[in-house]
């Protein structure tokens, strides 16, 4: 049985970033202008964003919240996603988040890109920083949060876990030598989505067995006692826990997959979003109301009876009578990208992201 490696030990590897280095298997003339549109529209995002923080001398130390302002990095709704407030005190206005996970005590946990963990309690209004050891280029993608042991997942670091609630890491024993894009918890079991397949891990990400080999994989969901896997072409199925795979779409690539209690959504690079009413069998278009230039969501998650999307341009809750979604602008800053979105006891956490 082999352990964690110590932390001083570990050679890095390169990889690839699981929100801008996806692979597309479609290299055809129909995705070039949309891979072109994403990249103009992130350089004109990345032209506002850096004009904004000038003006206010925003510190990488420091961490400013004003509605309207694209310094707050986080926002935060706790009437059910109809208004929003800014939630990012102690995170630097300079990190971006790319996971929130919630733990039964509803404490959240924030991973950022290079900037390390951050924690905040029920109640509570201050990010306070939990990791005291991990390298300084740790460009984290995933979190996930298992018996006794919290663990995440890296571009060029591997994966990490922590024992001790996310101060001290330590890297495991792994057969991954790529990036690591995602995490996901089932029950006992860890799966972590890599540039190079998808891995299974039943002690709580110490040792990892690949059982699906030749896609990058951006994203899992689970629905009932099925698991479903977004690639770089397209989405597969697990009835048997993540021991063998299954197609159930294979015509655009995917960077990240969803559920609620009776869907499946597929977050797609050329068709949008995509929704499934039987377990993956048939997919519908679900884009009413994004506008052509809402191209991109995030994610989406349900929360109560209401469902949400993180878009390129903001967040939108679907409205099923007039089968489309609705921009949200109560306290939410204008034409921002929301990466990440995540249901807690409070209410609903977002943020911003690129």
């Amino acid at each position: 049985m082999h352990v964690a490696q110590d932390i001083s030990a570990f050679t890095p590897v390169a990889g690839r970033r699981k929100s801008m280095g996806i692979l597309s298997h479609q290299a055809n003339s129909g995705l070039m202008p949309l891979i072109a549109r994403l990249a103009m529209t992130a350089s004109i995002f990345f032209s506002v964003s850096s004009c904004q923080r000038s003006d206010k001398d925003v510190s990488s130390k420091g961490s400013t919240e004003s509605i309207g302002d694209i310094s707050a990095i986080v926002y935060r709704s706790t009437d059910g996603g109809t208004s929003w407030q800014p939630f990012g005190r102690g995170i630097p206005n300079d990190a971006t988040v790319s996971a929130f996970v919630v733990d039964a005590d509803q404490r959240v946990f924030a991973a950022t890109d290079f900037h390390g963990i951050y924690t905040v309690a029920d109640g509570e209004h201050q990010w306070l920083r939990l990791d005291s050891n991990l390298p300084d280029d740790a460009d984290i993608n995933a979190m996930a949060l298992m018996p006794n042991a919290m663990v995440i997942g890296t571009r060029r670091h591997g994966i990490l876990i922590s024992v001790n609630g996310g101060t001290n890491w330590a890297y495991s024993t792994s057969l991954i030598t790529s990036a690591v894009r995602s995490l996901h918890r089932k029950n006992s079991i860890l799966f972590a989505g890599a540039d190079n397949g998808i891995y299974r891990s039943i002690d709580n990400g110490n040792t990892w067995s690949s059982v699906m080999k030749g896609a990058q994989v951006n994203g899992f969901t689970t629905l009932g006692n099925e698991l479903y896997a977004a690639l770089s072409n397209g989405a597969v199925k697990s009835l048997d826990d993540g021991r063998t795979w299954v197609y159930v779409y294979d015509d655009q690539t995917l960077h990240d997959i969803s559920s609620d209690e009776e869907s499946v959504y597929a977050m797609t690079l050329g068709a949008g979003l995509l929704r499934s009413l039987d377990q993956g069998n048939s997919w519908e278009g679900l884009n009413g109301g994004l506008g052509a230039f809402n191209f991109y969501t995030f994610e989406v998650k349900p929360f109560g009876q209401r469902k949400f999307a993180a878009q390129w341009h903001g967040i939108y809750e679907w409205n099923e009578q007039g089968a489309e979604w609705l921009k949200i602008t109560a306290g939410l800053p204008d034409s921002t990208a929301f990466t990440t979105l995540e249901a807690t006891g409070r209410g609903l956490i977002a943020g911003i992201g690129l």
